[in-house]
């Protein structure tokens, strides 16, 4: 009984369908989706670049130099922005519709590997890598975002594969290639170096490996482009240092000894970015169970994929910035072909309790993208057309307005638009949350002399808890509020 419903569970009819319906649910939700603040973040950071050849965030003012000039960014992944904003005009659709069109691009090379199964040396279900990729709250969410880490895994997973595939010195000056393009798009690409070089070693081709590593480097240093010139690559240093995540991670400590420490403590830490939440408990679970149950089956079949993803994960975790689950998107490619190979192996003749953990993991897996896209449905806006209504009442000389980031589609330059990333990385700088006071105060300050709350801020509002007893008897939850910013005495006046 057990064996009929998991084969059913993963036959062709069953993850078809329920990878057409989120397919499906996907396509249906790029109509008004909301804009994500990394949207907000990149874009900002691109449509500057497309003006001035160079990277500034207009609305985080006041800190380390950001609203002057902002050296740490994505190079490559920012570039292309600007390039796109030239061409196709300021809006979040050209950026993120690059974005999906990488994500397509690497669902075909996926189906174009998979289809030759010497190349994992052991048979592997397509639709169940599929069925991780595409059923996934991760890929459903950054497959229409901004940000650089779909295009960084596109690189990454066909480096791969031409080390993989025929041995010979284009293949490999390809991948090397490839490679070092994944570092110039996010330096947390350099793990594919790692892994590329590592895997190399490991063949013992010394020759490769040197060559490899040389071309992947030489083009991966196009990075530092724009660090040259006198004091760039201090004022750099300076910015990375004192960013308001813990970016830099192993590179903040001082001499060999903290650094080791820091390496061992951060290593010791790499689970959290696989068990983050549950977005990505269910590929994630499949991963370690079936390395578990499975390993040395899989060891077998799939060797050379297994020691590439953990020179990888390693070069990530050393060399790459802070953990967080986004990053766990450079190595689902991986990921998915091992947890794929392990249930499809399930099917046959598999132990009853087997089947039912995979039955529980695919299942778990389905109902995390069902929430995910309720969530994605939950907060659909026509973010634009609100922005252009709620600044408009405002005073026509060019006064700062406090705002949500997304509203910088498509009000910049026309607007002096604040983001609340402003007071937010202001509170991190301080070490503590701002009182009331101390908000309007730094605004004022600050020359802000209006301000748009959005309704995600008028309850439960963890960053600026002061607003929860400021709002606490709105009735309508769901509207923006326009407020001045009084100066004597210190309050805010609503505008209407």
């Amino acid at each position: 009984m057990i064996n009929k419903i998991y084969r059913f569970i993963t036959g062709k009819r069953f993850i078809l369908t329920i990878i057409l319906l989120s397919a499906g649910a996907f396509l249906v939700s790029l109509f008004h989706r909301y804009i994500y603040i990394d949207d907000a973040w990149f874009g900002e950071q691109a449509y500057w670049f497309s003006r001035f050849g160079y990277v500034r965030t207009s609305t985080i003012i006041d800190f380390y130099g950001w609203d002057e000039r902002l050296f740490v960014f994505h190079k490559l992944n920012i570039i292309i922005g600007a390039a796109l904003i030239k061409i196709f005009g300021w809006s979040p659709e050209p950026l993120r519709i690059f974005t999906l069109f990488v994500f397509l691009l690497f669902l075909f090379i996926t189906y174009r590997s998979l289809k030759y199964p010497a190349l994992f040396s052991g048979q592997v279900k397509s639709r169940l890598v599929f069925f991780f990729l595409i059923v996934n709250p991760l890929t459903l969410l950054f497959a229409y975002t901004y940000r650089p880490e779909i295009l960084v895994m596109t690189l990454g997973f066909s480096s791969f594969l031409l080390l993989s595939g025929k041995q010979n010195l284009k293949n490999l000056i390809c991948a090397a290639i490839l490679a070092g393009i994944a570092m110039l798009v996010h330096l947390n690409g350099v793990m594919y170096m790692v892994a590329g070089f590592g895997l190399l070693l490991t063949r013992k081709r010394w020759k490769q490996a040197f060559i490899f590593g040389f071309v992947s480097a030489l083009v991966g240093s196009l990075y530092f482009y724009d660090l040259w010139q006198p004091g760039h690559f201090d004022t750099f240093l300076y910015q990375i240092k004192h960013w308001p995540d813990n970016i830099t991670t192993n590179y903040s400590t001082g001499g060999w000894f903290s650094y080791i420490i820091a390496v061992l403590i951060k290593l010791s830490n790499e689970h959290q970015r696989f068990f983050w939440s549950p977005d990505v408990w269910g590929l994630s679970g499949t991963f370690v169970i079936a390395l578990i149950l499975k390993g040395k089956t899989l060891w077998r079949k799939h060797k050379e994929l297994i020691l590439y993803m953990l020179f990888a994960d390693i070069g990530l975790n050393i060399l790459g910035s802070h953990i967080a689950e986004i990053y766990m998107l450079l190595l689902m490619p991986f990921m998915a072909i091992i947890a794929a190979s392990f249930l499809s192996g399930l099917r046959k003749d598999a132990k009853p309790y087997l089947q039912v953990i995979g039955i529980i993991l695919i299942l778990f897996q389905t109902g995390t993208t069902v929430n995910g896209l309720m969530e994605t449905f939950g907060r659909m806006e026509n973010t634009v057309k609100i922005s252009a209504e709620m600044l408009s009442v405002f005073p026509e000389k060019n006064e700062r307005v406090l705002v949500p980031y997304r509203f910088v589609f498509d009000q910049l330059p026309g607007k002096q638009l604040i983001s609340y990333k402003t007071m937010e990385y202001h509170q991190v700088e301080n070490g503590k949350k701002f009182s009331k006071e101390e908000f309007l105060s730094l605004a004022l300050r600050l020359d802000i002399r209006y301000m748009v709350v959005p309704p995600e801020m008028l309850s439960g509002n963890k960053m600026y808890p002061w607003m929860n007893d400021e709002f606490r008897d709105i009735a309508n939850k769901q509207q923006f509020i326009r407020l001045k910013i009084q100066k004597n005495p210190i309050g805010l006046v609503r505008v209407d």
